[in-house]
């Protein structure tokens, strides 16, 4: 079982108020490169090589974030994932696609992987998306008290403005007319800052006690929001479908 990169620290568990990140890869490279880069932003970190020892140290180090490789050589990483998300549904993962392979991104996304990174991941870009991650898995752990979606604030992307303590959106100044779980599905969206927002996600953060098959009143609530924001629904340019995995905002 690898804990650490150097063979001296192989049986120690970090010691550390810091975030733990677990890092499942069997490239011993990546998992060196990664250990130097997280360790240097603050984060105590954990690497295992196989399924194994990534499922034992789920347990043992408990990480506040998992990095996994989509293509870990001794289990399809997508089969890892899951084993994950159902032992710590509350452990966002991150995972690692090869340059270049939109539809194992896509995949991740629609898996509800937290997010993505393309390999060999930038440092700067990889510690950027895990600080995001970690702070929307705060801000979920803190909702507010009104029935609202797991943001809470104020946000302001392209011509919208959103506050969800008064529970207003408006558009290029204008309040908007907007139902529940309409305002609830544009916050998400536009919290997202762009990024893609899986239908998984939407109908998990917004309609928890949804049934199987019950999706197509997310279809419904997105049509009805861009007959309030686009001026040609049938072309939106802000409310976008990304095909097979979700929607995005794009300001």
């Amino acid at each position: 079982m690898i804990l650490a990169i150097h063979e001296a620290e192989a049986t120690t568990l970090p010691e550390s108020d810091e975030p733990v990140i677990l890092v499942i890869d069997d490239d011993h490279l990546t998992c060196s490169a990664l250990f130097a880069t997280l360790s240097m932003e603050g984060f105590a970190v954990v690497t295992a090589s196989s399924a194994d020892e990534g499922m034992s140290l789920l347990a043992s180090a408990r990480p506040a974030l998992v990095i996994l490789d989509t293509q870990i050589g001794d289990s399809d990483g997508f089969t890892l994932f899951h084993l994950i998300n159902a032992a710590a549904p509350w452990v966002p993962v991150i995972m690692a696609t090869a340059e270049g392979d939109d539809m194992q991104a896509a995949l991740a996304l629609e898996a509800g992987a937290a997010d993505h990174v393309t390999k060999p991941a930038r440092p700067r870009e990889l510690t950027a998306r895990i600080r995001a991650v970690l702070r929307r898995m705060e801000r979920q752990s803190h909702p507010a008290p009104t029935p609202a979606t797991a943001p809470t604030g104020a946000y302001e992307l392209g011509p919208i403005t959103i506050d969800t303590a008064l529970r207003e959106a408006t558009l290029g100044g204008g309040v908007m007319d907007l139902s529940r779980k309409e305002f609830d599905l544009l916050t998400l969206l536009v919290s997202e800052g762009g990024r893609v927002v899986t239908r998984r996600q939407c109908m998990d953060r917004i309609w928890r006690d949804h049934k199987k098959g019950d999706s197509r009143t997310l279809d419904t609530h997105m049509k009805r929001l861009r007959k309030k924001i686009e001026v040609d629904p049938a072309e939106p340019v802000h409310l976008l479908t990304v095909r097979g995995v979700g929607y995005r905002f794009r300001p």
